[in-house]
């Protein structure tokens, strides 16, 4: 019996337990274990396909379970979101790009992980969440992020530097290294890290019980996001410490205006002397624009084509190589794959998607944010903010794909559903001459 048939015999019946358990409970189990899993990414995989990474396993336990409690009906749905059918609608507009796509092959595999995320989300959305779920959920945030920073750190410390790309184990000496390039990439990677860090540098300032343990997660946090080396994940750590201080209570607006201003100097000190090699880029790669300029200026071109229609789902990288010569001063790029992606998710979905998934888009992102500013002050803070932070983020990224933008948008809806929830909770109460339990009062406990 080979040691790989003995290690699966070993770890079947907990997989299956685990698989149980996200199925009859779905919003306790399922979601939390998904969450942690995202900063890995395909690092965690049990294949090559797009589906095969442990967090796209559990992704699709997710979304059957709260399909089954769905259909069981054992508990009343919350409030329809106007965000439900917006996504939905974004996503046939996706869909209806098959039609006219200038690559067929690009838009059915796009639409596939879009169609998948989306359902997640909605699934999410129209089943209610309690207290416990919205903790147990942030505590695989929180778990996630810490993870995949030590997974850094022990790269860093103990086998000489991080990798060059998702292949390369090591760094060489021909190339430096960053931080989450066998993972989501480093600019990906730091965007990720926003959700874990702005939780733990809330707990840290509203909560009583536990207030060093967050502080130090918060910290550990954002050395992960300057360890990526990521411009883009760093400008929105600190547009996220500030809309945090703004949201939040203001009890605590001090304390995080202080840790900003730390921050700052951590991160100064960072990107000047890379201790380490933290943050180690060379000076023509940290003041460039690392390409954007040429694709923006291309993808601007060939907005005047597709921007009405839409050129389908997933096929920017097509349209870039179509226009590129008609764009006078815009560079080949030829780099590892990828190089075509827009950096700008507005440009990307204008060109792919045209005017009416832009529209949607922009529709989506306006009803998340109305609902994040809705949610009492003692919650808003983490929601806003990591909303706030990912639009930072995918200005210079187009990266709707990947499983953190709606991991923002989930974050928002349920804790809108909590707030929602016990508001009509203490109303009942009042009704019933119960005591009155003051809504968005701070989370306690594990």
């Amino acid at each position: 019996m080979s040691d790989g048939l003995v290690v699966a015999l070993v770890v079947a019946p907990f997989g299956i337990a685990l698989a149980v358990a996200c199925l009859r409970q779905p919003m306790r189990f399922a979601l939390p274990v998904f969450a942690a899993l995202i900063p890995f990414g395909e690092r965690l995989s049990l294949g090559g396909s797009p589906y095969a990474s442990l967090s796209s396993v559990v992704g699709m336990l997710l979304g059957v379970g709260l399909l089954l409690q769905l259909l069981l009906g054992r508990r009343g749905a919350p409030r329809l979101s106007p965000s439900v059918p917006i996504w939905l609608l974004f996503l046939a507009v996706a869909v209806a790009t098959t039609l006219w796509t200038v690559d067929l092959a690009a838009t059915l595999s796009g639409v596939g992980v879009l169609g998948s995320l989306v359902v997640v989300y909605v699934l999410t959305v129209l089943n209610p969440a309690d207290r416990h779920v919205l903790r147990r959920t942030e505590n695989g945030l929180l778990s996630g992020g810490v993870a995949v920073v030590c997974y850094g750190l022990v790269q860093l410390l103990l086998f000489g530097g991080f990798p060059n790309s998702k292949t390369t184990g090591l760094p060489t000496a021909a190339t430096t290294g960053r931080f989450g390039n066998d993972l989501l990439g480093p600019d990906i990677e730091s965007i990720t890290l926003l959700l874990p860090f702005v939780i733990a540098l809330h707990r840290a300032f509203t909560e009583r019980s536990g207030r060093t343990v967050n502080g130090c997660v918060a910290a550990l946090v954002l050395l992960g996001i300057l360890m990526t080396g990521s411009r883009t994940g760093t400008l929105a750590a600190a547009v996220v410490v500030l809309v945090l201080a703004w949201a939040g209570p203001r009890s605590a607006r001090r304390g995080i205006l202080v840790t900003f201003v730390a921050a700052a100097v951590l991160g100064g000190v960072i990107w000047v002397f890379h201790p380490a090699g933290i943050a180690d880029r060379t000076f023509s790669s940290a003041t460039s624009s690392s390409g954007r300029t040429d694709i923006w200026k291309v993808g601007a071109a060939a907005c005047t084509r597709y921007c009405g229609p839409g050129a389908g789902w997933g096929t920017f990288p097509d349209v870039y190589a179509a226009t590129q010569a008609t764009v006078p001063g815009a560079r080949v790029l030829v780099g590892p794959q990828g190089s075509y992606q827009a950096h700008n998710l507005w440009l990307l979905i204008g060109v792919e998607l045209g005017t009416a998934g832009l529209v949607l888009f922009l529709a989506g992102l306006g009803v998340a944010f109305v609902e994040a500013l809705r949610i009492p002050r003692a919650l808003r803070g983490p929601p806003l903010a990591a909303l706030v932070g990912l639009c930072v983020g995918v200005f210079f990224l187009s990266s709707m794909e990947f499983k953190f933008f709606w991991m923002v948008l989930i974050l928002i809806a349920m804790t809108r559903n909590v707030a929602e929830a016990e508001r009509h909770g203490s109303e009942a109460s009042v009704v019933r001459g119960e005591p009155h339990v003051p809504v968005g009062a701070p989370l306690g406990g594990g």
